[in-house]
């Protein structure tokens, strides 16, 4: 899971995301543009149907005009003709009949006389005026004019229709009769408008009174007509602005736009409100789709786009960053050949990779340059040690051969003169010359050991610690342990020098600086390395604060240590604190000596005891 998350989180921080993304970026005013293009489409689907509203609006008081002046000729000639004006009740039937048959707009024609009697009616006789039928044809008699009735406010009262009356006069000029015309409103909403045919799919036009009684509809008018229309809120609006466009839910909960306008109607008798409705999918259906195929276009486009970046910034910028970043990791870790293997080119990138070849190659060099005169210095440092350990060699033999053995003779004779000596006064000065030969000849044989004990050369590195580790015990209080791994062969005499000076140096700060009851001396064998420990109980030392003063000159003993041990090929490290004692590690190469060396060494060594 950390790999994948590590995955995810190095390529959304990679260059190529980066560059995808710019690309992406690039693409987003032409976003912009299109959605905004979409608005624009969307502002002025709204506009045009505003428009279109208007028109409908003059279409439908055209039309309403139409309507009424056709039946007020169509009653008038019924009024002109002779059967009606004879009061010929079967004429009068057949006459209308014949009119009815040809106009089925209407819903019912008929004549009527003054006091009420049907002198003739289609589709079928008629019963007795209504109440409100009989209000309306006194109206016609009283006024001797046109007269439109009220449009409908209730659709369940039978067919939804509007009467129109005219009068018939006498040779006195007194009304006799009235012809009257009911006017099928949903007749005429489905067929004998030219609206429908002004109406997309899916849009509906409304006319309300100012109470919100549904006065005409297309489509389904028989449904709508003479009921109150239900958006209650939009019907509040449209009261009060008189005329624009809104978005509204419609009874189903479709979002739908709603075009309105106030306008006069001679069938209400006022104002109503004409009102043009068209869900909203429907009226963006154009802009939709062209939002949709601009998109298509753009996301393919961008896609291609996506596609060439991927693939270009693969090739022109993410494979040499790669390889930039991978000579990097190789020269930070200390590869020093790294090299970026690219053409050095006269962009900006060739000229990087040049600078970062040149860099490398340059790094090499300097290298190349330090290691050798280290590698000077370290022979250098090698001989020098070599040459003191000879020296030191060559000066603890003659004081243990030569100085040692005139000593020793002196010491002899002394004896034998005062063996012979009978003065008391000259046996007095040669046991004292005696006892100052002792301590000379002392003296010399510690001088011999601790500038290189021959115990070193001739038994090896194990005896010569053992042996030193003891006498640092009988010389002091120390309890002392000493444990070692057996060793094989002879160690390298380097090594084995090398090791016995760091113990030798470790031991004597012991006995010098840490107040210690008891020391450890561990010689052992692991992983190819021989490995020092000499620990103690004692005061301890705050390592950095002695190192410091170490470098500063005030002591050599644990630079000596460190410098031993590296030109030896291996190292050292203290651990120490206050109050816990200290341990002194030092680790070697498992080099063995040479065979003939080790002959030679006997050879030495056996001639040194005859001798």
């Amino acid at each position: 899971m950390r790999n994948i998350m590590f995955d995810a989180g190095q390529l959304f921080s990679g260059l190529r995301f980066r560059l995808l993304l710019l690309v992406v970026l690039t693409c987003a005013p032409l976003v912009a543009l299109t959605l905004h293009t979409a608005w624009d489409d969307r502002r002025r689907a709204k506009t045009a149907w505003s428009q279109r509203s208007q028109r409908m609006m003059e279409l439908a008081n055209r039309e309403e005009e139409k309507v009424i002046g056709e039946t007020r000729q169509l009653l008038m000639a019924l009024a002109e003709s002779a059967p009606v004006r004879a009061g010929d009740r079967r004429e009068c039937k057949r006459l209308v009949d014949q009119l009815f048959d040809c106009a089925t707009n209407y819903a019912k024609l008929g004549v009527l006389t003054t006091n009420g009697e049907v002198l003739a009616s289609a589709p079928a006789p008629i019963n007795k005026p209504t109440p409100s039928d009989k209000a309306f044809f006194d109206r016609v008699i009283e006024t001797s004019s046109f007269i439109i009735g009220e449009l409908p406010t209730n659709a369940a009262v039978g067919k939804p229709v509007i009467n129109f009356g005219y009068p018939v006069f006498d040779r006195s000029g007194q009304a006799q009769e009235v012809v009257f015309a009911s006017l099928d409103l949903v007749w005429f909403n489905r067929f004998g408008s030219e609206l429908s045919a002004q109406l997309p799919k899916g849009a509906a036009w409304t006319e309300l009174n100012r109470k919100g009684t549904i006065l005409a509809r297309y489509p389904a008018a028989k449904y709508w007509i003479g009921k109150t229309f239900p958006n209650a809120t939009l019907l509040e609006s449209m009261l009060t602005k008189k005329n624009g466009i809104q978005e509204a839910a419609d009874p189903a909960g479709v979002s739908t736009f709603y075009a309105f306008a106030s306008m006069q109607s001679q069938m209400a008798s006022g104002e109503t409100i004409a009102l043009l409705s068209i869900p909203r999918q429907i009226l963006f259906a154009g802009a939709d789709r062209t939002l949709l195929r601009n998109l298509g276009w753009l996301i393919a486009a961008a896609g291609l786009a996506l596609i060439l970046g991927w693939m270009g910034s693969a090739l022109l910028i993410v494979r040499p960053v790669s390889a930039l970043v991978q000579s990097s990791a190789r020269l930070a870790s200390g590869d020093l050949t790294a090299r970026t293997g690219l053409p050095h080119g006269r962009d900006e990138l060739g000229r990087l990779t040049l600078a970062f070849d040149l860099m490398a190659q340059a790094l090499e060099q300097r290298e190349l340059e330090r290691s050798r005169a280290s590698t000077k210095l370290q022979i250098l440092s090698h001989r020098l040690v070599e040459v003191q350990e000879t020296e030191r060699r060559h000066i603890a033999r003659e004081l243990h051969d030569e100085i040692g053995q005139s000593l020793t003779v002196a010491e002899m004779n002394l004896q034998t003169a005062l063996q012979t000596s009978s003065q008391p006064g000259i046996t007095r000065r040669l046991e004292q010359s005696i006892e100052a030969v002792e301590r000379v000849l002392e003296q010399v044989h510690d001088l011999s050991l601790n500038l290189r004990p021959s115990m070193l050369d001739d038994l090896g590195l194990e005896a010569a610690l053992r042996w030193y580790t003891n006498r640092q015990a009988s010389l002091t209080s120390l309890q002392t342990r000493f444990r070692t791994d057996p060793l094989e062969r002879r160690i390298d005499p380097v090594v084995e020098t090398e090791c016995f000076r760091v113990a030798q140096e470790a031991l004597t700060n012991v006995v010098r600086h840490s107040h210690a009851r008891s020391v450890s001396v561990e010689l052992r064998q692991r992983d190819g390395q021989l490995h020092l420990s000499v620990r103690d109980d004692g005061v301890g030392f705050d390592v950095n604060a002695l190192r410091d003063q170490a470098v500063a000159g005030a002591s050599l003993g644990l630079l000596s240590m460190e410098e031993r041990a590296t030109l030896a090929g291996g190292g050292l490290e203290y651990s120490s604190a206050p109050g816990q004692g200290t341990e002194v590690h030092a680790w070697f190469p498992l080099k063995w000596r040479a065979e003939e060396l080790e002959n030679q060494t006997d050879e030495n060594h056996s001639r040194h005891t005859h001798g």
